[in-house]
């Protein structure tokens, strides 16, 4: 991976510039940026704000029932549990590679290489910090959901309370969705450029990204129904981990860049 981020070899050293497809790739990118936006809430995908909202008066004069009205206020168009959300920790970072792939082999390599460093320096720097956060943070509520599940009888009435339903079938759907979505960013990728694929970082990040989310599929469907809860935390925060690895290894991959790019400039100066 760290030759993927070199300026010198860099991308340049993988696909010809000339052969790249632009259209392919934009559409590539698009793709993957809809597999985030539905993986962060498919509220933004879907336009949830297009409904105007309506009051249980209105609701019971339409002749809807009071139970089924509350059932529909309290569902919404986010992905249910925390797995699902904590996937764009990892394939964010995959658009990132992505989009600097695509700026290698546009861009002029002076220019490409005199900011991809502090540019990766800067995302990744601010992705590690943010993750690392969310990991503490998920770490704590998986805690309190396993306490409240064995500190019966009470503890565990209000774990079933709170997180003894788990929406799978919802959740089946939105990730079903999403390797279909990579499944066509993937085709798009090589229809760009072929060669795409033999960059070892890219290969093994989108992997990473199916692998994670093929698991949480499985854990959604084998564990019993009041522990789907638990399983989906406790894999929101292995794919969290994972995400801070991967971008602590660019943070530190990015440090060569800059400091060629500082020797390049200060012999240009010279």
């Amino acid at each position: 991976m760290t030759a993927a981020w070199s300026i010198r070899g860099g991308f340049r050293s993988g696909p010809d510039p000339g052969a790249l497809r632009r259209p392919f790739f934009i559409a590539a990118v698009v793709v993957f940026a809809l597999v985030i936006l539905t993986e962060v809430g498919m509220s933004l995908v879907l336009g949830q704000t297009a409904v105007e909202p309506v009051s249980a008066d209105e609701a019971g004069r339409l002749g809807v029932p009071l139970d089924v009205f509350l059932k529909t206020q309290r569902a919404d168009a986010d992905p249910p549990g925390t797995g699902i959300g904590f996937l764009a920790f990892l394939d964010g970072l995959l658009l990132f590679t992505v989009v600097m792939l695509g700026l290698s082999l546009i861009m002029d390599l002076r220019a490409y290489g005199r900011i991809q460093g502090i540019v990766t320096l800067v995302v990744t720097f601010l992705w590690v910090i943010a993750a690392f956060l969310t990991a503490m943070l998920a770490l704590a509520k998986l805690f309190l959901m396993i306490g409240l599940f064995v500190a019966t009888p009470f503890g565990t009435l209000a774990y079933l309370a709170l997180w003894g339903s788990f929406p799978k079938g919802q959740a089946a759907a939105i990730l079903g969705l999403l390797l279909l979505l990579k499944i066509v960013f993937a085709v798009l990728l090589i229809l760009s450029q072929p060669k795409f694929f033999k960059i070892t970082g890219l290969v093994l990040l989108l992997a990473l990204s199916v692998l994670l989310q093929v698991i949480l599929g499985v854990i959604h469907g084998f564990l019993p129904g009041p522990l789907v809860s638990i399983g989906d935390q406790f894999w929101a925060l292995i794919t969290v981990v994972v995400a801070l690895v991967w971008a602590v290894v660019m943070l530190i991959a990015s440090i060569p860049a800059i400091i060629n790019a500082l020797r390049v400039s200060g012999s240009v100066g010279d």
